[in-house]
């Protein structure tokens, strides 16, 4: 491609999922020889060579929704200053305007949980929703890329209009790793390491992850659970207490070796990027149905219903930590989601003459 391809994303660098799926897209843009600049409030991490950086003034952090609105003015204006005269391809993972591609990465807003009516007069709502609209059926959008169906799914049945679009999945990705597979070993159910990663922990389900380890050690004491991104002191009382619970800060590498078997049991995930890593890395997954990362249908991986019984949870854990081995498993790594950019996606994309 000859033309430049800017990504509007606020945070540039891996610091949350959004966010490590845009550093990985772009600086393998770059190794493919596309010419990329990413506008941006915030650099997070150090990008490698060939990205242009194009920075706007942060906006006040609250209300988000008036952040948004201040952010994503700058960067019009600012990719029409820093870009006038040139033809662009420009690729939005936020609420952005005059994007010809945007990466939809979570669900559809909703409505505020009391009478729809009085959402009216909500004006948080009343913005999110129009920043929704216009960056999914804005007039220069000809491209929308969810994260995975069920995202696909949610944004054609509350934007019927969204059939003009081209809509094309797009899945996160993960590293290619070259593990020695005879590393795994079987599990022992005694002293089974069970691991919850994330931090918005009330949407991924950590309640539902303590009440099943709890049920687990009813049989086997010795099984623990370690929660990485979630401060204790951020949570309830009702779920805190358990001298086999420990928390750890986030951070963008896991220890995976250290652990058996991961938890992930989200009332409301767009594609849940911490199942294909813990795939690749061999460990076995227990998800909840709601989770995206379904499509990938990965082996030794237990899907359950929100609505079924603990016992049912636990009996499923049992049943992956039973397993004589499980080995490293990728369907889906970040060169496949460069590869479907550079060969699918941006060829079916006119140039914006700005």
């Amino acid at each position: 491609m000859r033309c430049t391809v800017i990504h509007i994303v606020k945070r540039f660098g891996r610091v949350g999922g959004m966010e490590t799926y845009v550093w990985h897209l772009v600086h393998g843009l770059v190794t493919r020889g596309i010419r990329v600049a990413v506008v941006c409030e915030q650099v997070c991490e150090s990008p490698g060579d060939g990205i242009d950086i194009v920075k706007v003034e942060v906006s006040a952090e609250r209300p988000r929704w008036k952040s948004m609105m201040t952010f994503r003015t700058r960067v019009d204006k600012k990719i029409r200053e820093m870009f006038f005269g040139q033809s662009v391809l420009i690729h939005s993972h936020e609420r952005s305007l005059s994007h010809q591609v945007t990466t939809f990465h979570g669900p559809p807003i909703d409505p505020p949980r009391y009478s729809s009516w009085l959402s009216l007069f909500n004006k948080r709502f009343i913005a999110w929703q129009q920043f929704e609209r216009e960056e999914l059926l804005g007039p220069s959008v000809q491209m929308v890329l969810p994260v995975s169906s069920r995202i696909k799914k949610q944004l054609t049945d509350r934007y019927p209009e969204i059939v003009d679009k081209a809509v094309v999945l797009a899945w996160p990705g993960v590293e290619n790793n070259e593990l020695n597979s005879s590393f795994y070993k079987p599990i022992c159910l005694d002293k089974t390491k069970f691991i919850f990663v994330g931090k918005e922990w009330r949407r991924k389900g950590l309640d539902i992850a303590i009440r099943v380890v709890a049920e687990f050690r009813r049989s086997h004491p010795g099984a623990t659970l370690t929660v990485f991104g979630v401060e204790a002191s951020g949570l309830p009382r009702s779920i805190l207490g358990f001298d086999w619970v420990s928390y750890r800060s986030w951070t963008p590498s896991i220890p995976w070796s250290d652990y058996d078997l991961l938890l992930h049991p989200a009332r409301k995930e767009p594609f849940g990027m911490v199942v294909a890593e813990a795939r690749s890395n061999g460990l076995p997954v227990i998800m909840s149905s709601q989770v995206g990362a379904a499509d990938l249908e990965f082996s030794n991986t237990k899907i359950l219903d929100l609505s079924d019984p603990i016992r049912c949870w636990s009996e499923a854990a049992r049943e992956l930590a039973s397993l004589p081995d499980s080995k490293p498993e990728t369907k889906w790594a970040w060169n496949d989601l460069v590869t479907k950019h550079t060969q699918i996606i941006y060829p079916q994309l006119e140039m914006i003459p700005l």
